[in-house]
């Protein structure tokens, strides 16, 4: 739970159960930061973790990750993201990307419920896995689901599965090594969704290695497709769209301890 007390963001309760860690570092600005860090380093086995948050009225936070979230060899694991936002709360959801190793299977749902008022930032991104190690989409399935909803109405429900049972995923993404999903609602990001709009838009699309990237702009808010040859270059292409729109949300920058 993240409320706003005297002006400032803070967490004023968490609890997380093994495998899943919650940690709460201080910052210089006015928002309350939340990590998620697993004592195995990643998913094992058939982990199956749902993390809970709730915004309250006025509340910013920034949720994300220690680092890459790993999918280990031969796991069949699950996690869920519930996320309620009151009126005028400010969310900015960016974890490390998903990491796919040989084997492993996972289901993920993120679904964001915001109040007629709050505002959302949410980056949803994966990569090949471990490309260097001769790993290159060998993940045996990958299904990630992101559903928001505005004032108690559905506006985005989007799903994607990657399975071999549909044919080799290494010769059906072709270059692409890394992939990513974006979308922006609320008041909190009107300025970032109008200049996004206008750069992706007025911007020539490009051809693998250069990252591609796609807007689809709605009335409730901005969807961002990312599809990079690496992941270096999809944090490169990240950063670039969204990092100066997040330090203007938060009061500071979570990134910098990062890159």
């Amino acid at each position: 739970m993240v409320e706003q007390v005297l002006g400032r963001s803070v967490v004023t309760s968490a609890r997380g159960h093994g495998p899943l860690r919650l940690l709460t570092p201080k910052n210089h600005g006015h928002a309350a930061w939340v990590y998620q860090s697993s004592l195995g380093g990643g998913f094992v086995g058939a982990d199956a973790l749902t993390l809970g948050v709730q915004l309250g009225a006025g509340a910013t936070a920034f949720l994300s990750s220690q680092a890459a979230g790993k999918v280990y060899r031969g796991t069949d694991c699950r996690f869920t993201l519930d996320a309620r936002l009151e009126a005028g709360a400010t969310l900015v959801n960016w974890p490390d990307p998903t990491m796919l190793y040989s084997g492993s299977k996972l289901t993920q749902r993120q679904r964001f419920d915001l109040a007629d008022g709050a505002s959302l930032l949410c980056v949803d991104a994966c990569t090949a896995g471990r490309v260097a190690s001769g790993e290159r989409w060998a993940t045996e399935q990958l299904e990630l689901h992101l559903d928001v909803s505005v004032g108690g109405r559905a506006v985005f429900a989007d799903g994607v599965t990657l399975s071999q049972r549909h044919g080799p995923v290494v010769e059906r993404l072709g270059g692409v090594n890394a992939l990513a999903t974006v979308v922006l609602a609320g008041p909190a990001f009107e300025q970032a969704i109008e200049q996004l709009e206008r750069e992706v838009t007025s911007t020539p699309l490009e051809r693998l290695p250069a990252p591609l990237v796609v807007a689809s702009r709605w009335p409730w808010g901005l969807v961002l497709r990312v599809a990079a040859a690496s992941a270096p270059a999809l944090q490169t292409t990240l950063d670039g769209l969204l990092r100066p729109h997040v330090v203007a949300a938060l009061g500071d920058d979570p990134l910098a301890r990062k890159r």
